[in-house]
């Protein structure tokens, strides 16, 4: 997807190839696609292996460690040349997708700040979102509500949630938390992060979502390996049954 982002001459070509996967993906049955908009590089972080309670670790980023950076081969990339770009792309993809079924989920920049080694990011505040819904109205064009992207913003997670919930524009959900600032934070236990998990769940039961929900990033716990940090198994069963935990206290409050 880099030459979509970038806008570099193959661009065509792998739009062609991007349609052709979500007309597979509806012969297939799978009825969401989780994508995003950072270019060079995904999700980024600067340490890996924060302490955390229990002998676990975590991951963080601070601005200032990547602030002498390089360029990357790209050179600068502008805010507006990936909003063209952004919004060529789905005006291009979303009637294909509609025809196959399928629901595009686009997902935070992570962090939610820009420019990072020269190249914009653009989905970095709940704006942004509105305007990509707005770019092509359809129920199969619609964001990844990232929690732990929209709480590092400093939005009112719950209450966007309500925002974009009531637009059915809410296709995938990665449930997470974090503490700090879009400058500087860190991921957190499900549990210990700044955002209120539980009035979060009830306003997914409030919207009535019935989409995929993930705990995304989780701590590496005391004893596991660290080889790939945010997705180790024992921090994943701690969140998943907390998740489940505010799931079913959700629903029954909503009862």
């Amino acid at each position: 997807m880099e030459p979509v982002k970038l806008g570099l001459p193959n661009r065509d070509e792998r739009i062609g190839r991007f349609c052709e996967l979500l007309e597979n993906m509806g012969r297939a049955g799978i009825p969401v696609m989780c994508h995003n908009w950072m270019a060079g590089f995904g999700w980024l972080r600067t340490d890996m292996a924060i302490p955390a309670r229990g002998g676990a670790v975590v991951t963080g980023f601070d601005r200032a460690a990547v602030a002498g950076a390089p360029l990357t081969e790209w050179g600068e990339i502008t805010e507006e040349a990936h909003w063209a770009n952004l919004e060529d792309f789905l005006r291009r993809v979303v009637p294909v997708a509609e025809q196959a079924g399928v629901k595009l989920a686009v997902h935070p920049d992570d962090p939610p700040v820009s420019p990072i080694r020269g190249i914009g990011r653009i989905l970095t505040h709940p704006d942004a979102f509105q305007r990509v819904i707005d770019t092509v109205p359809s129920p199969n064009n619609g964001i990844t509500f990232c929690q732990g992207s929209f709480a590092t913003m400093g939005a009112d997670v719950p209450a966007t949630i309500r925002h974009f919930g009531r637009q059915g524009a809410i296709h995938f959900v990665h449930f997470r938390d974090i503490r700090g600032t879009p400058d500087n934070f860190v991921e957190t236990f499900h549990d210990d992060g700044q955002t209120d998990m539980f009035a979060a769940m009830r306003a997914y039961a409030d919207i009535g979502y019935h989409g995929p929900l993930r705990p995304d990033h989780v701590p590496t716990m005391h004893g596991e390996d660290n080889e790939r940090p945010g997705y180790a198994m024992l921090g994943r069963l701690y969140a998943l049954g907390y998740i489940k935990g505010l799931i079913d206290g959700a629903s029954a409050a909503k009862d």
